[in-house]
């Protein structure tokens, strides 16, 4: 029986604050059982959600961050050490023990989380509490113990093949492929088993990778790019193009140095804006196609059955809308959804039926597909884009578990009926 989006429970709200710090990426592993969530400082923390959670007041952990952290708080177990520095995605394989982290620090990252510990350290994951509860009581300084005391971890493999920050990393639904983009605009399509290449191609000079797709069977990809500029009108437009893998692996390992490019097989943003007659970086052009881009595309994800391809507009926009693209046509099939200030997160429910995204309005929507209308609206604002937006989501294969990491130092997990 498939969950019912419109009926939902915060079921844990796991505390995860360093000292300036905060949840930059978030999976879902086990069937939902476990929440892996990733900082700015490369760390990746696992925690253990099986089981009833301690009954809380739900309506109360939606308005204080405080109640949430303290009312339904569960430790982490186990701490995934290797990253250099910010996390910026992780995927859960469908295996339901594999990880896959991207960073800042350029590498890929692959961990068997049910593998034996090697170590043993103590964390510090609240340290604002500390300091607000040191504040109350008069305390100049907050304490830093006792910690929490956790196992810890190394990678099973590291693919360093980027040269600059990994900003965007999917996966095919069968997990037997992944796609990473760069602050270089390269693009890297991997096989999974055998950790190499099978696929890359580099974007414009001056580009970065903003956000990458795979569909089901990793043959068809996604990829969004932005390129640097002086302002706003002198920018180039973005490339958002969809791309022929098959045809670009049918030759097998790509060594590092040469490109397979992928064959274009729409240009997205060339479709939008046919009306437009001189494609550069014109303000006549600026004007067309920021109105479908908004201030980046930054998260992508194709639908199940590979039908349609939801876009996020991202960056510090008023309407932070879903784009919906037919991927037989390129063209757009029709726009649902929205965020105040911006989207930065959207996956396709198991089913294809919903489409789940986050925003920097600290919310969690869920719209339907057949009709965009809001089935569900998931957190509340707690302060403003620039203090607490929800950073990114993770939902379960059975579709009854949702996660979301937000800049606020939580984890909120809720569970649909």
């Amino acid at each position: 029986m498939a969950a019912t989006f419109d009926k939902s429970t915060l079921a844990w709200s796991l505390t995860f604050e360093g000292d300036g710090v905060w949840p930059t990426a978030v999976a879902l592993l086990d069937e939902g059982k476990k929440v892996a969530a990733a900082d700015r400082t490369g760390a990746i923390y696992l925690w253990d959600i099986s089981g009833d959670p301690p009954v809380t007041d739900g309506k109360a952990a939606s308005k204080d961050r405080d109640a949430a952290a303290t009312g339904a708080d569960r430790s982490p177990y186990r701490r995934l050490d290797g990253h250099t520095n910010a996390v910026t995605r992780l995927l859960a394989l469908p295996d339901g023990r594999t990880l896959v982290s991207a960073g800042l620090d350029r590498t890929i990252r692959l961990w068997d989380t049910q593998a034996t510990a090697t170590g043993s350290d103590h964390a510090i994951l609240d340290v604002e509490r500390r300091k607000r509860e040191a504040k109350k009581s008069g305390k100049k300084d907050a304490p830093i113990a006792p910690g929490i005391k956790v196992e810890t971890l190394g990678p099973t493999a590291t693919l360093e093949e980027h040269r600059e920050w990994i900003n965007a990393l999917a996966m095919s639904r069968d997990g037997k492929r992944i796609i990473s983009g760069d602050d270089a605009a390269n693009v890297i399509v991997w096989d999974v088993a055998a950790k190499k290449p099978i696929a890359r191609w580099t974007g414009r000079p001056g580009g970065w990778i903003t956000s990458a797709a795979l569909d089901a069977e990793g043959k068809l990809a996604f990829v969004g790019e932005f390129c640097s500029s002086r302002g706003d009108f002198d920018r180039p437009p973005p490339e958002l193009r969809l791309f022929d893998v098959a045809a670009a692996t049918a030759g097998g390992s790509v060594p590092e140095g040469t490109t397979a490019s992928a064959p274009v097989k729409f240009d997205i943003l060339a479709l939008e804006t046919p009306q437009v007659k001189r494609r550069d970086n014109s303000y006549e052009y600026f004007s067309a196609w920021s109105k479908f881009v908004a201030r980046g595309i930054v998260a992508a994800d194709f639908s199940p059955q590979g039908d349609l391809l939801a876009l996020a507009q991202g960056g510090e926009t008023g309407t932070g809308k879903i784009h919906l693209i037919d991927t037989t046509t390129g063209k757009l099939s029709k726009t649902i959804g929205g965020h105040q200030y911006g989207a930065t997160d959207v996956v396709f429910s198991s089913d294809g039926e919903h489409i789940i995204s986050s925003g920097r309005d600290t919310t969690v929507r869920i719209v339907a597909v057949k009709d965009g209308k809001e089935t569900a609206a998931l957190g509340k604002p707690r302060g403003g884009q620039f203090k607490d937006w929800t950073t990114a989501i993770a939902l379960s294969r059975d579709q009854r578990t949702l996660a979301a990491a937000d800049m606020a130092g939580l984890v909120q997990v809720w569970k649909f009926g």
